[in-house]
């Protein structure tokens, strides 16, 4: 992942999180897995010495540090991130809990806001100094983490997120020839103007399974995988994904043997960015309807022409319970959310017709989808 300089220059910005933002997380919709997160995140406490904190280190495939959380001598399940500019918080719990609105959050980590207390921020303070990051970007991550440690000594804001028991694999062939072509395969049949994807079920280059006892290799369908890549690449374009391609798509295998897409690390979107939208416009042409559906209803709740939605009957409340913090992230997000829905695919139907979606899920995969709990199930 590549720091980008405009989240750079973004991250000595103060966000506060009230109390209510955390609250609101219990009416976000959401699947039984999603819930059973809220609960979870009502119990969260750092600060309890029984838990084992050890430190979350730069990967080849990230540079955000942060800890990692395990209690005895089970493994570490759960971690802790702090604002940085490799995973900007509200851009994390947006996308997550903006999923789970949309009905979605199976193929989204489930992430909360979580501020360190004063006893679990002293041992990280620890484990930042006496780090020693070879990797550039890891570096910069670590001193820009010290500034923000010392301005807030005593309440760091980050993320908490579960950590999947299923292996996740990085995404490497959506294509042809080993390579992630927006031009070929799967990335072509998101696009109104290519071919629309069949019924096949196949496998992606790289993805074996999931655990010890799951089938390999995992298959999905061409059209569902499709649905999700399109689906993906909307939120993306919603919410100010730019780093989608550096390691950030990845697939898993359940235990029913099918694969799924996997929005990982949603904390490099910067919720004001226009950066990257027209590209997205370029390739994604072909649309979940039922995405549509609800966004289009978002749409006219959030412009005071539906008095409601999932729900919710205030239009603030639902920001608030959606996780917005920063006004320009919410307004850019209205923006980009008017013009997609209002212009975008109006247009796209007008010229391709019913080729603008993919076709209803059948009744097989509807049911499928509805027992899949989410990433870490």
């Amino acid at each position: 992942m590549q720091l980008k300089s405009m989240v750079l220059a973004a991250f000595g910005c103060a966000l506060v999180v009230t109390t209510s933002t955390l609250a609101l997380a219990q009416l976000v919709p959401g699947t039984k897995r999603d819930l059973d997160f809220d609960d979870l995140m009502k119990t969260v406490d750092l600060d309890d010495p029984s838990l084992r904190l050890e430190y979350k280190k730069p990967t080849p495939d990230g540079s955000s540090i942060g800890m990692f959380i395990g209690r005895g001598d089970q493994p570490t399940d759960q971690c802790f991130v702090p604002t940085n500019p490799s995973s900007i918080p509200e851009a994390e719990v947006v996308s997550y809990r903006l999923a789970r609105f949309l009905g979605i959050s199976r193929i989204y980590y489930p992430i909360d806001y979580y501020r360190l207390g004063p006893k679990a921020q002293a041992k990280f303070r620890d484990m930042v100094v006496n780090a020693r990051d070879t990797d550039p970007d890891g570096t910069t991550n670590r001193k820009l983490v010290l500034q923000d440690l010392k301005a807030n000594p005593t309440a760091l804001l980050g993320i908490y997120r579960i950590r999947p028991k299923t292996k996740m694999y990085t995404v490497v062939s959506l294509g042809s020839g080993g390579k992630f072509d927006l031009n070929t395969g799967i990335a072509q049949e998101i696009s109104a103007k290519g071919p629309m994807p069949g019924d096949k079920r196949i496998a992606l280059e790289g993805v074996s399974a999931g655990r010890p006892g799951y089938p390999t290799p995992p298959t999905e369908t061409r059209v569902e995988l499709a649905r999700q890549l399109s689906t993906i690449f909307v939120m993306d374009q919603l919410l100010g994904q730019w780093d989608r391609f550096w390691n950030n798509l990845e697939a898993s295998g359940d235990k029913n043997g099918r694969l799924k897409l996997v929005a990982r690390d949603n904390g490099g979107a910067s919720l004001e960015d226009w950066e990257g939208y027209d590209d997205y416009s370029r390739w994604v042409s072909r649309f979940d309807r039922d995405v549509i559906d609800r966004l289009t209803a978002l749409n006219a709740f959030l412009k005071g022409e539906a008095k409601e939605f999932a729900g919710f009957t205030s239009p603030e409340t639902w920001k608030t319970a959606v996780g917005f913090i920063a006004p320009a992230s919410y307004e850019t997000f209205q923006k980009k959310l008017a013009q997609l829905t209002e212009k975008r695919v109006p247009t796209i139907v007008k010229q391709y017709g019913d080729k603008t979606f993919f076709p209803p899920k059948s009744a097989e995969v509807a049911k499928l989808d509805a027992a899949d709990h989410g990433v870490d199930d």
